[in-house]
């Protein structure tokens, strides 16, 4: 049955309708040309827009990538600053996979498009490492915040200890230096007063002059006569009472020692008398010890013929200390009158000593003033090196605490640096190489206070870690390979055939041209080819002699 003609117009399907306009960008993104694309049926078109969609993954997830790193990275990030960097490297992302995508050929060498796989394969890695391993740090920031927080804390503790214990070391070296001033001042002061009331206490003696050495010397030789009136005065001795003087020491000594020898007698008729009765009782005594009956025997007899002859020798004794005693006294008139006389003659030679004491006022005088004269010239001096003992105290007492402050300093730059970096360490945020040490050591290394069962759980940690990081850089690689992924699984299409069909032709003209140039130059030299240096230039640019013509390829 013969079918109906239509009676309006059918439309035709491959020209290009109202959609594609809106689809421009994707075909863009793709990195076709319209001019070409739009001999191509919708199916193709459809494709190529799919395509240029699949652009728009890797874009956005760098785009959100930086976002999230910036977040990550700073405390308080400069959002303007932040978004312009994240629209600039998605771009770059997007403008890399539009090339990728524009470059990439079905029909060219399999090396050429195994190195642009290759590259964005690398990139992908690059990116998702990038932005997996912020996402690690981020996911595990507070063990890492923890744990450096815990470590720091331990450091900030040791600093702190150290520097109070410097701190105070200085303190009391401050107040030993201080303490020292006031005691050294103390001493100054105390030395200088003492040394300074003793000179003017001197002053008041010297100060008193002798006006007149005839007076002097009377009033001296009455002084000498009122003296020599009193009883316990003693006037310089003769000769002749030295040598009364001289026999008196004899005569005493010889006393002494004929009571020595008296009494030592004495004692020995004592004994012997004891020993006498003793005997004749029968019992020991000093000198027979052995026992004897009682009554009188030859020692008895002995012992008595001995005391008797030491009764006789007691008599003597005792009548020569009699004489002796008489002798002395006779001596101790004998001194007296001596005494007298030299009183006497003592008194008679003062008349004599007038111009002695004149001379010894004139002398006197000429000594208490060349004292004086020196007592003056010392308090003078030292009133003038106390000042300068004061100054040379306090400018030791300035350079030691100079010293002290520079002490200090040192100490500050030491310590509080360190301290106010570890501060602002625990209050602030971590920077990445301390955030991956600090990963790092969650993983791998035990906490200081970990109990066994975390011990034990230490070597598991690593791997967890690893799953963690491995799930965000698979995502973000598989993510990051779509639009090229796609590219390559995707058919050749008209499209891929309308590109490759004039690149085809031209390097086959190019190929030819570089074969048959040497067979036709002197022919194309003719015609004036080869006053054009393009000829030539393309030869040289592009030498292919090994690269078979187009009648082998096909």
């Amino acid at each position: 049955m013969q079918q109906p003609l239509p009676t309006e117009p059918t439309l035709d399907t491959n020209q290009p309708a109202r959609w594609d306009r809106w689809m421009r960008p994707l075909y863009w993104m793709a990195g076709a040309r319209w001019e070409t694309l739009r001999h191509c049926p919708p199916s193709e078109r459809e494709r190529i827009a799919v395509l240029g969609s699949t652009v728009m993954i890797p874009t956005v997830m760098s785009f959100l990538g930086m976002i999230f790193y910036a977040k990550s990275r700073f405390a308080n990030p400069p959002w303007v600053s932040v978004f312009a960097i994240a629209l600039a490297w998605s771009f770059v992302i997007m403008n890399t996979d539009r090339i990728l995508l524009a470059t990439y050929r079905p029909f060219q060498p399999l090396w050429r498009r195994f190195m642009q796989v290759l590259f964005r394969f690398a990139l992908s890695a690059v990116v998702s490492v990038a932005i997996s391993f912020p996402f690690c740090l981020d996911q595990y920031r507070p063990a890492i915040t923890y744990r450096m927080q815990t470590e720091l804390q331990g450091k900030l503790n040791t600093f702190r200890q150290e520097e109070a214990t410097k701190r105070t070391e200085l303190a009391a070296e401050l107040q030993k230096i201080r303490d020292d001033d006031a005691e050294a001042r103390k001493q100054l002061v105390a030395a200088y007063t003492t040394q300074h009331d003793a000179l003017l206490a001197q002053l008041p003696a010297l100060e008193t002059a002798i006006l007149n050495p005839e007076d002097y010397a009377e009033k001296r030789m009455e002084d000498e006569r009122r003296r020599a009136g009193e009883p316990d005065f003693v006037p310089p001795a003769s000769g002749e009472t030295r040598n009364v003087l001289a026999n008196i020491e004899a005569q005493k000594e010889t006393l002494a020692k004929t009571k020595a020898k008296l009494e030592e007698k004495q004692d020995l008729h004592n004994r012997l008398v004891e020993a006498i009765a003793r005997e004749s009782n029968g019992q020991p005594n000093e000198f027979y010890p052995e026992p004897k009956k009682s009554g009188s025997g030859p020692r008895t007899k002995d012992m008595t013929a001995r005391d008797k002859l030491v009764n006789a020798e007691l008599k003597r004794l005792d009548s020569a200390l009699t004489l002796q005693q008489e002798a002395l006294l006779a001596s101790d008139k004998q001194i007296a009158a001596a005494r007298l006389e030299d009183r006497n003659a003592y008194l008679d030679a003062l008349v004599g000593k007038r111009d002695a004491f004149i001379e010894e006022a004139q002398e006197k005088e000429r000594v208490r003033k060349e004292r004086l004269a020196k007592l003056n010239a010392d308090i003078a001096a030292l009133e003038t090196e106390h000042p300068l003992q004061v100054t040379r105290l306090d400018e030791q007492t300035a350079a030691l605490v100079a010293t002290h402050a520079s002490n200090t300093k040192r100490h500050e730059e030491r310590y509080l640096p360190p301290i106010q970096r570890i501060e602002r360490k625990m209050t602030g945020v971590l920077d990445p190489m301390e955030e991956t040490i600090g990963l790092y050591r969650v993983i791998f290394v035990p906490a200081p206070d970990a109990d066994p069962a975390e011990l034990a759980e230490q070597g598991q940690k690593w791997i967890a870690g690893l799953f963690q990081f491995l799930v965000i850089f698979g995502t973000l690689f598989v993510l990051d390979l779509v639009p090229i992924m796609t590219k390559i699984f995707s058919r050749a299409g008209p499209y891929d055939v309308l590109v490759e069909h004039p690149e085809f032709i031209a390097n086959a003209n190019l190929r030819t041209f570089h074969t048959e140039y040497g067979k036709h130059s002197e022919d194309w030299g003719v015609t004036g080819m080869v006053g054009q240096p393009s000829g030539p230039d393309l030869v040289k640019g592009n030498p292919r002699n090994n690269e078979p013509g187009p009648s082998s390829r096909s």
